[in-house]
């Protein structure tokens, strides 16, 4: 039986410190010229809110921001059935706070631990067809509970290879894409080992 991970008020002081990812994000979208509203500092939403003119309406794009610094550990991998260089960890609250912002809504991963193309962009729609497997382990917050993780395989995202590529393909995608996604009859996406029965 696995123990109880005590999130310690340390660990708290030590993320909000450690902002590099979420800076240069902003850094880029200001470079850009994109007006955002930073929340990053809230538990409640998503990250950051892009806000973009598409066929002249001024719209809301979620963005949520999540980073891997580090190899998991090997039982997360087993657990996923995914290679540990391949596998990316999700809080289901993440996605949970994207989903009030469907079908503008996106997660962008910066993998520290890639040699390759370090960053990875799902959209809501991917995080709602790819494969993945669902886990859960017990925390101690203030009572104990369980906190539910989705374990994900990175080479279902867009991979890309710096932060101006990734946020140009998000741009193209709320802008043009994002409707395609949503009117296509066929299945969304081809993904890695997964087999899709035709009947």
């Amino acid at each position: 039986m696995s123990s109880i991970y005590e999130r310690k008020a340390e660990y708290w002081a030590r993320d909000l410190a450690d902002r590099g990812f979420e800076q240069a994000v902003k850094a880029g979208l200001d470079a850009l010229g994109w007006a955002y509203q930073d929340n990053t500092s809230a538990h409640d939403r998503p990250d950051l809110y892009i806000f973009r003119q598409v066929r002249g309406e001024r719209v809301r794009v979620a963005l949520e921001l999540k980073e891997k610094r580090q190899p998991y550990r090997q039982r997360w991998a087993d657990a996923a059935g995914v290679p540990e260089r391949e596998l990316l960890v999700l809080d289901e609250v993440a996605v949970r706070k994207l989903l009030a912002w469907a079908p503008r809504a996106a997660l962008l991963f910066w993998d520290g631990t890639q040699t390759g193309p370090p960053y990875v962009l799902f959209t809501i729609v991917d995080l709602l067809c790819v494969p993945k497997v669902r886990v859960q382990r017990p925390i101690a917050l203030n009572t104990s509970r369980l906190k539910a993780k989705w374990l994900l395989d990175r080479r279902h995202g867009r991979r890309l290879p710096d932060l101006g590529g990734a946020l140009a393909v998000l741009a193209r995608y709320v802008d043009a894409e994002m409707w395609d996604d949503l009117r296509r009859v066929e299945a969304h996406g081809a993904f890695v080992g997964e087999k899709v029965v035709t009947l």
